[in-house]
């Protein structure tokens, strides 16, 4: 009987320690947060896209995200507004739609000089992945910016390499990544003049420590892709 007790004990802890993680990760100043803003500048950067832009690898000190640290490898002149939201999607068909959400619709009023999209990660999860779909609507959400926000410059993002093996159903998964999202950011990349790419999975796919879920850059991590965007934004400025 005291054994029955015992283990009816561990499982209740181990189920209240379960819903705290779940509750920390799905509160709403995380899971629904507002437009982190770093820096005074006037040239504006909007940063749109998931945890990774979000800085959830960093979250203890989310001024170590790449989103915060770009201010520093640019300059004085610059501010970001951090619009990353986790668990996100750029499919509207997916578990957790970016574009239905209200931080999305504060990026579409905004009046940024430049414009940083990555989508795609959550996309690559098997329950959501649709090759033919996300390659529509990713086209679609591109011509929709160039038209409502046809001053701004735009640069899209390929995702970091994702360092999860055989991943669940609910998991990112590298082939859909690999095989999916990848070509079809470079095909649109080579079809639109108005865009300009910012391959991160070269910069990543061989820094698996970079990487301590799989998922989240580090700190380290967030400063090379931070030390990376500002390379290409000066490089379209000279």
């Amino acid at each position: 009987m005291k054994k029955k007790t015992s283990l009816v004990i561990i499982l209740l802890i181990l189920l209240m320690i379960f819903l705290g993680i779940k509750m920390v990760f799905f509160s709403d100043d995380i899971f629904y947060p507002k437009e982190k803003i770093t820096g005074t500048g006037d040239i504006k950067i909007a940063c749109v896209g998931d945890s990774i832009t979000y800085g959830l690898g960093v979250l203890s000190n989310r001024d170590k995200s790449w989103t915060s640290l770009l201010v520093k490898e640019l300059g004085s002149d610059y501010q970001t507004i951090n619009y990353g939201l986790i668990s996100r999607t750029l499919l509207s068909t997916g578990d957790y739609p970016y574009m239905n959400e209200k931080l999305a619709n504060k990026f579409w009023n905004g009046k940024e000089d430049i414009i940083i999209f990555m989508l795609g990660t959550n996309d690559s999860k098997n329950i959501n992945w649709n090759y033919n779909r996300f390659e529509k609507e990713y086209e679609g959400l591109i011509m929709k910016i160039k038209k409502e926000k046809s001053k701004s410059k735009l640069y899209i993002m390929i995702p970091p390499q994702i360092f999860i093996n055989n991943p669940n159903r609910e998991k990112p998964n590298r082939n859909n990544l690999e095989n999916g999202v990848i070509p079809i950011i470079n095909k649109i990349n080579d079809s639109y003049k108005f865009v300009k790419v910012i391959d991160l999975y070269t910069l990543t796919k061989d820094h698996k420590e970079w990487f301590p879920d799989g998922i989240h850059p580090n700190a380290v991590g967030n400063k090379k892709i931070a030390v990376e965007i500002a390379k290409v934004i000066k490089g379209n400025e000279e």
